[in-house]
């Protein structure tokens, strides 16, 4: 994996995990499964494929402290600071323009801070297997094998190799289907969960950028040299605020040839909400997921958080109910998708 640079994007606000996380701690920042966060999990399960120093975190202003905290292995220097959210397109192109001075002939994998993983030692397969299959292709993208027709993913369609170990060339990317179709794709066999992670040649990243999204190309083109400079925050801020916000999949994957596929061989979700927990944690025998501790009878299927004290549930089901920083949220199971918009009604006090 020589020449392999882990950019790890930690961008973000704290809305689908309230109360547990905030804009000052979003969700790649607080530890949902266990007694690690989720950003420092994503760093472990790197090692030792990807060296410390070769290791990135594009995170904004406001969380750099907590970021240095939580990844004291991380070199100062590669905590590449965002001057503001511009969504995963103006992140990887930003990210780009700094592996650039550092290795022009940078190999980027790109890897979201917020993702469950199972077995590291399958994902450093799996990535390695990436690497093995860039030669000759734009890009490499890392599908997940569908195991239900969930309409909140996006899909990538692919063509079965010739050669069995061999990567799947990249036939279409699909927008998040309606119930029916995403059925339709789980039956076809070669449709696969985008999974948000991406290997690329650092400078065909660069041109992909001129090409499908020249205005950014050109953004990018005027914040190469004010890199590094104390004296041009403002101007990186003014030219970075002017990059189109959208996502790496809309400006750049989806109008791209030549790209390749290889399937994972880990579990794998992302952790989109509190129901999500059910996917990742263990059930006890009513169907109840717990983190902390937990007191339920004649409960089922609920999910329960808690930093602090108890939570205890009596008579209930299908609910969600979290204690955290001091304050409790308690919502229907099928709600949590819904958290969001709740969040931007909410009046909330300290």
């Amino acid at each position: 994996m020589s020449g392999v640079y882990a950019v790890i994007m930690a961008g973000g606000r704290g809305e689908r995990f309230w109360p547990l996380s905030t804009d000052e701690a979003p969700k790649p920042f607080v530890a949902l499964l266990g007694g690690s966060t989720l950003i420092q999990d994503t760093v472990a399960r790197l090692d030792p494929m990807v060296p410390l120093d070769r290791i990135f975190v594009s995170i904004g202003e406001s969380h750099r402290n907590i970021a240095r905290e939580q990844l004291p292995q991380i070199p100062a220097q590669n905590f590449i600071i965002e001057p503001i959210g511009r969504d995963t397109a103006a992140c990887l192109g930003y990210c780009a323009l700094h592996l650039e001075r550092v290795d022009p002939e940078a190999v980027m994998l790109a890897l979201p801070a917020d993702h469950f993983i199972a077995e590291p030692p399958s994902f450093r397969r799996t990535i390695e297997k990436g690497f093995h299959n860039l030669a000759g292709a734009t890009g490499v993208v890392f599908g997940i094998t569908p195991t239900r027709p969930d309409t909140g993913y996006g899909y990538v369609q692919a063509e079965k190799p010739i050669i069995p170990a061999g990567a799947w060339p990249v036939i279409r990317f699909v927008e998040k289907p309606d119930a029916a179709r995403a059925a339709e794709y789980c039956r076809a066999g070669n449709f696969f969960w985008n999974s948000g992670m991406f290997l690329w040649q650092n400078r065909v990243l660069l041109e992909l950028f001129e090409k499908h999204m020249p205005e950014t190309g050109r953004g990018l083109d005027r914040l190469r040299p004010l890199l590094g400079r104390k004296d041009a925050a403002a101007e990186r801020l003014e030219i970075f605020s002017g990059l189109k916000r959208t996502s790496i999949d809309f400006g750049v994957m989806e109008k791209t040839s030549g790209l390749r596929l290889v399937p994972v061989e880990f579990t794998w979700d992302d952790i989109g909400n509190w129901a999500s927990l059910e996917r990742a944690l263990p059930r006890d025998d009513a169907g109840n997921v717990s983190r902390g501790a937990f007191a339920g009878i004649e409960t089922n299927g609920c999910i329960t958080f808690s930093d602090g004290g108890q939570v205890a549930a009596f008579g209930v089901s299908d609910l969600i109910i979290v204690q955290a920083n001091g304050k409790v949220l308690v919502c229907p199971r099928n709600r949590a998708a819904d958290l969001k918009k709740f969040l931007t009604t909410l009046t909330t006090t300290d």
